[in-house]
């Protein structure tokens, strides 16, 4: 019973401003499975995806038609517009989830994929004991299908490309000595330099003078992952 609890977990809360401009009054609540399949489908017809830069495992799909309303009139192009807002924040995930998450999605190409049996997932050589399976399942990131195969979905490979991408600014001091008029002299705190840094090993290019500069070399490192894991 609790298999089918967790597995039915709403993953994401999406928004739809529609072709006509109506917004959907009430957020849609989705499954792991069911975002799987609108991504999915976003991905092969070509609609365009854009992902929040930030650690919040937002995005938004954007699907365009282009048409004329009559035989005579303009061409129009008409948006369909989904913002989606994942129920767990992805921040929240921890280092043996992240390790559990990635025994699952290496079997993803095996030939024998990981499965649910008694409620934890097996994957060969490996499990992923019943509670934190339950947990994978309850936050959207671990989906399984009627047969038992397991794969980790869209929310759990955002979170863990997320996870992978921990940034920061480091920063640089330029102390500089200063000499007075009575010839005493002492080194006194200067301006600085700003350099993104990720988890990864990834390093900005170059010190910055602006912090805003940094940021935003993290925001477009980690916006190339996450759109990397959204594509493939």
């Amino acid at each position: 019973m609790e298999k089918q609890i967790t597995a039915a977990a709403v993953a994401y809360r999406a928004t739809v401003f529609d072709y006509d401009g109506i917004t959907s009054e009430t957020p849609l609540a989705l499954t792991a499975a069911e975002a799987d399949t609108m991504i999915g489908l976003a991905v092969c017809d070509g609609d365009e995806v854009t992902v929040d830069p930030d650690r919040s495992g937002r995005f938004t799909l954007i699907r365009a038609l282009t048409g004329r309303s009559t035989a005579t009139g303009p061409a129009r192009t008409l948006r369909k517009v989904t913002r989606l807002v994942p129920t767990t924040a992805p921040r929240t995930m921890t280092a043996r989830q992240y390790e559990d998450l990635t025994i699952v999605h290496e079997r993803e190409n095996a030939r024998t994929a990981a499965r649910l049996r008694d409620g934890r997932v097996d994957a060969g050589l490996q499990c992923v004991p019943l509670a934190a399976t339950g947990r994978l399942l309850g936050r959207g990131w671990l989906t399984a299908d009627p047969s038992g195969e397991v794969w980790v979905s869209y929310a759990g490979r955002i979170a863990m490309a997320l996870h992978e991408h921990r940034a920061e600014i480091l920063f640089k001091g330029l102390d500089k000595l200063v000499r007075r008029a009575d010839g005493s002299e002492s080194w006194e705190p200067g301006g600085g330099l700003f350099r993104a840094a990720c988890s990864c090993g990834h390093r900005g290019e170059g010190w910055r003078e602006e912090r805003r500069s940094a940021s935003r070399d993290v925001r477009e490192h980690r916006r190339a992952f996450l759109l990397a894991v959204m594509l493939a």
